[in-house]
């Protein structure tokens, strides 16, 4: 053993001390003045660092490793040296001393032991009462302890038992190998762990964990002042490469990092990922939160990259390119079709694979284009079965016996005027019925052979003058008896009151309406009620007939026009929809979350104006305002980042070049590794800067998978074709508004308003079918409603009167059947019963139907499922519905509402409310909107929480910088054998800092003592004792 002191009795104390060898004893003046230096030594130095000797001790062991005993009680200070060599085995090229050659390589490192019963290995220094040194080891503190080989333990009871570890603060435990223990009762056991704090604890492999646990809610231990170890709000840091930052954070999956106060890291993602399909890395993910507890993550740029983090900016981008509503009321929605310079709808928007909507009064459902083709079909039949009735009419009028208005009576009349003979009339039974010329030869004959006394005879022989009575001038004479005379053409019979009485009941009985025959042959007029006006006549009802049969037909005639409308107006609205599957920010709802993704890469949102940066705003910030608050912090993150050092390694920070400067971009890697990292407990981002979670992704997912899967969407890039995807049954459009009905109109129609159509073709038909019967009480003539010119030329209705509809109702107000009709051919004839059961069967059957019109104006259809519907208009794919001219749906289960480079827009479409209803662009810009408002408050508030943590710890960090300058400031003894008392003071970026200290030089000016006391503004206190030898 080195013998470098040696042992003097100190009066003032009482107790044996150890001096520099040359120090004078008992006995010498200059003696007596240095104990009273070593009493300052005693005192302060020894007393701060728990090394005070036994008080009175009369007992000691010396230095030499002798020992002597007096019979006293205490123990005295041991002060022992060892010697080693080679004690240096690392290589810093920051640190000359570990070169090749360097003195502390070759040279023995001696131990130094300083306290009771303290203990020191081989080049190793131990300082305290009970403290123990390994092998080129340091232990500073009472109970301090190394046991492996260069370990550190610094503090009251700490603990270093893993090679080369370093465990500083009461407590303190560092247990593995490399492992780093700062902080009262911090615990490393994870080999090249790190913990710093009070109870933090790392665990993992090369894992590292920052932060305090909370002391005020932890209790007394019970032994000395302080909180109790506290493992439920310790930082803890349990996985390999695992970080865990904040107070309270835990992090316990393999290269899980959790960031933040209470911030609790999870386990990699499994799977692929939800937009891109590519494997997740594994190389962690980094939590800036809790469930229930999240942060948002602001200032974050508009990722470029495939595993680059996306703002709220880009998301928003998203949703600006979405199908939206025109305006806040949600009553139309414009699709962007391309538009003429005037700003009208030139090519429109196509929708394709549309479900049946319902056709009622009621529905407001959009119509496909097989539904309006049908119509179309029907309005062709029923104009088929118009001009059939026409013509059956014109043939009616021609040759049947008609009613004669001016004379009052039927008109057996033809052709030029002339009384015509009703020819093959059977023998009359009845007493109304008709007779013929043998019935009324038989009973002349018969009536001659037998009155012929009683007979009324001619005048004279001239047979020009019969007179009743005698021809004596006797008052008249009533015929009675007499037989019903022949009621024929050229007939000169005598007809009996019978006959007369049942000519006027038939009159009247033909006329209807009321009409009666009186007693004295003359008839009562009838009484028609015709399209809401009352007629007293015949010829007044026809009129009003043939007036509303001419408005029934310009009615049908407009409601085609109309329909052609309707299949443009549903063509342009294709077009628009279209558009959108490629530009829109569509949502995903398998992640609840709008998807910013184009073509398979994630999208940047740019142009992003200035937002107002104030409490509770709530507007976007751009990449300008982000650089500001860069610029403020990115000085104090590199200030931590130093003070940190190794601790802050994997910490996230921003990217540098190869020159160290600052990049605006932050790479999050798990471990060393250079694979990406997934962000936890991200809260959802307000700003257009801010970070988006996958919950908003989700959500942006959910609308882009109704728009693809569910809504409507533009079949490509092209925007004019949009297929829905209803399968074989196709997909409806409900709540559809009614669209403008004109010429150039691109609106679509919904149920509705083709409901509406169809009552009104059944109408006409009914009107048209009620004809019939009336028809059939007319006579033939020229004069009146119906009238026929040539006897083998047209019949007209009310050729020279006016009205808009033809009313065939009978008396009851009844419908009536029209028969006879031909089968229609031109537009305008009427079709008849045969044609629409032709056409139904057609459609029941699945038989394929092709348009009626030119070679360039066909529809084709080549499914039987299929509809096309529009000149030049074809649906080729099964269950496809092409809707407007030049529609071409060649996809299966597609709607098209335009073709390549004709696409249309869809406008007014509803808000959809189904999951397979369309969605309009004001849906989507409610959703973002919402999704916007409600992020952006939360982001503020927590950037504000942020920066006032980063404030305090810059504080707390410009504190402890004020305190070290202030110990750094203190003096000490230049004269050997001299003592120093002294103070100091510090200020650092407005933080002061203050020392106290004492420092003792010994007589062989070899070794320095210092005891230092340090407090600062923050509150914040701390102790140092430090021995030095110079050589």
């Amino acid at each position: 053993m080195n013998k470098c002191y040696k042992t003097i009795w100190n009066e003032s104390s009482g107790a044996w001390v150890a001096v520099q060898e040359g120090a004078a004893s008992h006995g010498k003046a200059g003696g007596r003045k240095r104990v009273r230096g070593l009493r300052v030594i005693a005192g302060i130095a020894f007393s701060i660092s728990g090394l005070t000797l036994s008080a009175y001790s009369e007992a000691q062991t010396a230095v030499s490793g002798t020992s002597a005993n007096s019979g006293g009680s205490g123990s005295a200070a041991s002060v022992d040296s060892a010697c080693s060599q080679n004690f240096v085995d690392r290589q810093n090229p920051g640190n000359p001393s570990s070169a090749s050659g360097s003195q502390y390589i070759l040279q023995n490192g001696c131990s130094t032991a300083i306290g009771n019963n303290a203990n020191a290995q081989k080049a190793s220094v131990a300082i305290g009462d009970r403290a123990s040194a390994s092998d080129s080891g340091i232990s500073i503190g009472v109970g301090a302890s190394t046991t492996k080989n260069s370990a550190i333990a610094i503090g009251t009871v700490a603990l270093a038992t893993g090679n080369t570890s370093f465990a500083l603060g009461r407590q303190s435990a560092a247990t593995a190998d490399y492992a780093t223990a700062i902080g009262n009762v911090a615990y490393a056991s994870g080999e090249s762990g790190i913990a710093m704090g009070h109870s933090a604890f790392a665990q993992g492999y090369r894992s590292i964990a920052i932060g305090s646990s909370d002391s005020r809610a932890a209790g007394n231990d019970g032994v000395s002042s302080g909180a109790t170890y506290n493992p439920a709000t310790q930082t803890r840091a349990s996985g390999i490469a695992a970080v865990a930052l904040g107070a309270g954070a835990v992090a316990v999956p393999d290269g899980s990092i959790a960031l933040g106060a209470n911030s609790v890291g999870a386990a990699n993602a499994t799977g692929p990922a939800r937009f891109s399909g590519d494997a997740i890395a594994s190389g962690g993910a980094l939590s800036v939160g809790s469930t229930g507890a999240e942060r948002q993550v602001r200032n974050v740029a508009g990722g470029t990259a495939g595993t680059d983090a996306v703002n709220v900016n880009q998301l928003a981008a998203v949703a600006d390119s979405a199908v939206q509503y025109d305006d806040a009321t949600k009553g139309n929605v414009t699709l962007g079709g391309s538009t003429s310079i005037d700003g009208g709808v030139t090519g429109g928007t196509k929708l394709t694979n549309v479900a049946r909507g319902a056709v009622s009064a009621t529905s407001t459902d959009a119509v496909n284009g097989s539904q309006l083709y049908q119509t179309n079909q029907q309005l062709s039949n029923v104009s088929t079965q118009v001009a059939g009735n026409t013509t059956n009419i014109a043939a009616l009028q021609q040759d049947a016996l008609q009613w004669n208005a001016t004379l009052g009576a039927y008109d057996a009349s033809h052709g030029s005027g002339a009384p015509q003979q009703i020819a093959n009339v059977a023998q009359g039974v009845k007493g109304t019925d008709a007779v013929n010329v043998d019935q009324l030869n038989a009973a002349v004959k018969t009536g001659v052979g037998q009155l012929d006394s009683l007979a009324v005879k001619y005048d004279d022989a001239s047979k020009q003058q019969v007179s009743f009575g005698g021809g004596n001038g006797s008052a008249p004479v009533r015929v009675t008896n007499v037989a019903e005379g022949g009621v024929l053409v050229g007939s000169t019979d005598a007809v009996n009151g019978s006959q007369l009485r049942r000519a006027t009941d038939s009159v009247a009985a033909a006329l209807g309406g009321g009409a009666t025959a009186n007693a004295n042959g003359s008839i009562n007029a009838p009484k028609y009620d015709v399209g809401g006006a009352t007629f007293n006549n015949v010829g007044d009802a026809l009129g009003n007939l043939d007036t509303r049969v001419a408005g029934n037909t310009t009615t049908i005639q407009n409601h085609e026009t109309r329909l052609g409308n309707a299949e443009t107006n549903l063509a342009s609205n294709t077009t628009a929809i279209s558009g959108l599957q490629k530009d829109a920010l569509q949502f995903d709802p398998g992640v609840g979350a709008y998807n910013a993704a184009r073509g398979g890469a994630a999208t940047r949102i740019t142009n992003v104006a200035d937002g107002g940066i104030a409490a509770g705003s709530k507007d976007a910030v751009n990449g300008g305002q982000l650089y500001g608050v860069k610029s403020a912090l990115e000085q104090q993150i590199t200030n931590v980042s130093n003070q940190a050092g190794e601790a802050v390694k994997n910490v996230v920070k921003y990217d540098v070049d190869a020159n160290g400067n600052r990049l605006n971009s932050v790479s999050l890697v798990g471990g060393d590794a250079a694979s990406p990292v997934v962000l936890k407990n991200v809260a959802a981002g307000v700003d257009d800067t801010d970070a988006v979670n996958v919950k908003q992704l989700k959500s942006v997912q959910s609308s882009v998978n109704q728009l693809g899967a569910m809504a409507v969407t533009y079949d490509d890039a092209s925007k004019g074709v949009i297929t829905l995807g209803g399968g074989a049954g196709g997909t409806r459009i409900t709540n559809v508004q009614a669209g403008t009905l004109s010429a150039t109109s691109t609106d679509a129609v919904n149920g509705a308003q083709l409901h509406a159509t169809n009552q009104q073709v059944a109408k006409n038909t009914t009107d048209i079918t009620n004809l019939q019967e009336s028809v059939t009480n007319v006579t033939n003539g020229k004069a009146g409603l119906v009238q026929q010119q040539d006897p083998n030329g047209q019949v007209t209705v009310g050729a020279g009167t006016g009205g808009t509809s033809v009313n065939f109702a009978n008396s009851a107000n009844a419908d009536r059947v029209l028969t006879g009709v031909a089968a229609g051919v031109n537009n305008n004839d009427a079709v008849n019963v045969g044609q629409l059961n032709s056409v139904l069967k057609d459609v029941r059957t699945s038989q394929e139907i092709k348009a009626a019109a030119t070679d360039a104006n066909t529809s084709w259809i080549a499914h039987a499922d299929a509809g096309a519907f529009g000149a030049t208009a074809t649906a080729s794919g099964k269950n496809a519905v092409a809707v407007g001219q030049g529609s071409v749906a060649d996809r299966d289960n597609s709607f098209s509402v335009g073709a390549k480079g004709n696409e249309r827009q869809v406008t007014n479409v509803a808000a959809g409310t189904a999951p397979t209803d369309a969605v309009n662009v004001q849906q989507l810009n409610d959703n973002v909107a919402a999704a916007s408002a409600a992020s952006r408050g939360y982001t503020d508030q927590r950037i504000g929480q942020v920066y006032n943590d980063l404030n305090t710890v810059k504080k707390d960090m410009f504190g402890g910088v004020a305190s070290a300058m202030a110990v750094a400031g203190l003096p000490q003894p230049t004269a050997p054998g001299r003592s120093m008392v002294s103070a100091a003071t510090a200020n650092y970026r407005g933080q002061q800092g203050f020392a106290a200290g004492y420092s003792y030089l010994t007589q062989n000016d070899k070794w320095v003592v210092k005891a230092s006391v340090t407090g600062n503004s923050r509150s914040d206190f701390g102790a140092v004792v430090g021995a030095g030898y110079q050589f």
